[in-house]
């Protein structure tokens, strides 16, 4: 670490005697203040130092955190329990994104096997030494400074960290979790990765604790708070996940996400508040999927676009993200900088009630900081005036809004072939026919799986539905189970779908063909063929994308979620494909993993296993990818 000298401390106060000189020592000690603004009464300075572990799979969630914290304490000396491959990615980056902070790498993560899991290091019982770790950084920090804050590297700072008046007297100061004390009573009642130190017995301290301790290093901070002079963080420092999905209720009127709402907000100066004060840090995984309540990170990631004051930790954050993607998905940084804003095409005519309820369920769902156009087209009727003046009063903050109004009847077919042209082989869209629910994580699960598996030359598209149909005769209602995984189907989902771009086309250049095969679009093993034959032909596009997907053997993506939850449920509205209303089908999810495999479980028109397709755009190189010794792409 480059050291950039000591200043060494004189006695002021010896043989000043008198009015001017007392006058002198007043100034002086306004201008020392004057270097810690006071943003509240409550606050005084900021840290000496800071301290963090990094190395695995937190490495790019730990430079994420380094920027952040650079943005607001710019020569700020870190100090680094890490990896030396952390390191070198540090260097990497650092090349084309300069750091002026003080950094001294620590290696001493290396003697880890850090491709484990957290449940293979607790089963291997290294768990709890490995964490302890942080106890190196702190000690390497309290050599050089008088005091550090220690951070977790998936922090996220968003300004400056102050510390409040009673740390002048203070040895040690927690962060605690304001959660519910069945929470508190497993995992303890202060945060492991947030917390800040004066006293150089502390880690020694620490690391005995934890040893003892119900919760690893965690719950031992509660015996450190008896030995030390403690005091503790407010709420608007660390806010983590926890203060969501584990929250003290206090209104059981509302949901939980709306409770936590109430209690943040975007000041006048365009900061992010918790219960009035402004918010110093986040505690979440912003970069990496399947965590723990990932409402949290959605609900920060809408605020943060909305806080004017933020826009430099919000391009930081866009930032890390295409640099996380280049590393586990190859080639995707130019992929997501290339790709054009993300589609929504609602297919409406007559149900004004439906429609309503479909552009609610748009408008909570999950969309992070991503630009997301919307399209409602509404097929002509003599009865849809309420259906136009909801559309068009409809207010969508996402992206940009239109509203096509067909002069003539189309017919539901055909408002199918003509909702999404889309322009090029990267462009993503989706399909809403108006009686459908959302869950919403629907977006947050489709980007990620167009990510992961948009390369597969086999793809025909991904639906949002449970698969429930085996069209194969004798064709029976039966779902494929897999351990709700993704996998791959024959059969086309109407119930929201996302087509591939390239295949899309295809099949609106064949169905704009003139083709003999459009007027009888065969498929004599399935039953869907029969429902065609015997039904409304412009009614029904299914069955010419059901004849084309088997022609060129392709494949939709589906999940069959656990509990017999669904992303999108079908409302079964009284319309073109039932007679009278019988309701929605499944529940929405209120959580979605999603962690998805490398390969595919690929299954036949009488849904029968028949291969492993491996079509996965991720790096298998990286750390956070669960290796499965796939190798080739069928």
């Amino acid at each position: 670490m480059r050291r950039t000298g000591c200043l060494k401390a004189h006695g002021v106060g010896a043989g000043c005697r008198g009015w001017p000189c007392m006058l002198m020592l007043a100034m002086l000690v306004l201008m020392s203040l004057s270097a810690y603004p006071l943003t509240s009464s409550r606050e005084f300075r900021k840290p000496s130092s800071y301290a963090s572990m990094i190395g695995g799979r937190s490495t790019m969630e730990g430079l994420l955190m380094l920027y952040s914290l650079a943005s607001v304490d710019p020569w700020a000396s870190v100090y680094v329990a890490g990896t030396g491959e952390g390191l070198r990615s540090l260097q990497v980056l650092n090349s084309t994104t300069l750091l002026q902070l003080q950094i001294l790498w620590l290696p001493v993560l290396d003697k880890y096997k850090l491709s484990l899991t957290r449940k293979a290091m607790v089963k291997h019982r290294v768990w709890n030494r490995f964490q302890m770790e942080k106890g190196s950084a702190i000690r390497a920090a309290l050599k050089w400074h008088p005091d550090t804050l220690y951070l977790d590297a998936d922090s996220f700072v968003l300004g400056k960290i102050l510390l409040p008046m009673e740390a002048v007297h203070m040895e040690l100061g927690l962060s605690p979790h304001y959660i519910q004390e069945k929470y508190e009573a497993k995992h303890g009642k202060y945060n492991g990765g947030f917390l800040w130190t004066n006293s150089e017995r502390m880690p020694e301290a620490w690391t005995k604790a934890s040893a003892r301790s119900r919760f690893f290093d965690q719950a031992a901070l509660e015996e450190l708070a008896e030995t030390f002079k403690t005091f503790t963080f407010g709420k608007h420092v660390n806010l983590g996940w926890w203060q969501l999905c584990q929250k003290v209720r206090r209104n059981e009127s509302l949901s939980v996400e709306e409770e936590f709402q109430e209690e943040i907000d975007i000041d006048t100066a365009g900061f992010l508040r918790m219960n009035g004060r402004r918010v110093d840090t986040l505690h979440a995984h912003l970069l990496t999927p399947g965590v723990l309540c990932p409402q949290f990170n959605e609900i920060m990631l809408r605020y943060l676009a909305k806080a004017p004051a933020l826009k430099e930790q919000l391009e930081i954050l866009q930032w890390a993200q295409r640099a996380y993607a280049s590393l586990v998905y190859p080639q995707a940084k130019e992929v997501m900088e290339a790709t054009p804003p993300f589609t929504i095409v609602v297919l409406t005519m007559n149900r004004h009630e439906s429609l309503a309820q479909l552009l609610e369920s748009l408008a909570s769902s999950y969309y992070g900081m991503d630009k997301v156009d919307l399209t409602i087209k509404v097929d002509h009727a003599p009865d849809n005036t309420k259906v136009i003046d909801i559309a068009q009063d409809f207010n969508w903050d996402f992206g940009q809004k239109a509203v096509e109004v067909s002069s003539s009847r189309k017919g539901l077919a055909r408002a199918w072939y003509d909702a999404w042209k889309p322009k090029t082989s990267n462009a993503r869209g989706i399909i809403f026919e108006d009686d459908i629910l959302l869950s919403k994580f629907w977006y947050r699960w489709l980007v990620n799986a167009w990510a992961r598996y948009g390369t597969c030359k086999y793809l025909a598209g991904i639906s949002l539905q449970r698969q429930t149909l085996v069209p194969k005769k004798p064709s029976r209602r039966s779902e494929i189970v897999n351990h709700h995984q993704p996998f791959l189907y024959p059969l086309v989902g109407s119930t929201g779908f996302s087509p591939h771009p390239e295949r899309w086309l295809s099949f609106l250049k064949w169905i704009e063909s003139g083709s003999p095969t459009l007027s009888d679009p065969a498929t004599p093993d399935l039953v869907t063929y029969d429902w065609w034959r015997n039904g409304d032909k412009r009614q029904m596009w299914t069955q010419h994308f059901i004849h084309f997907s088997h022609k060129n053997k392709l494949f939709t993506l589906y999940v069959n979620l656990p509990h017999k939850k669904t992303l999108a449920a079908h409302t079964r509205a009284k319309g073109e494909h039932f007679r009278r209303t019988l309701g929605q089908d499944f529940a929405t999810a209120s959580d979605v993993s999603l962690v998805m495999p490398d390969s595919l479980a690929t299954y036949n028109w009488n849904a029968k296993f028949t291969r492993r397709t491996c079509c996965s755009m991720v790096n298998p190189t990286h750390p956070n990818v669960a290796q499965t010794g796939c190798r080739k792409c069928f």
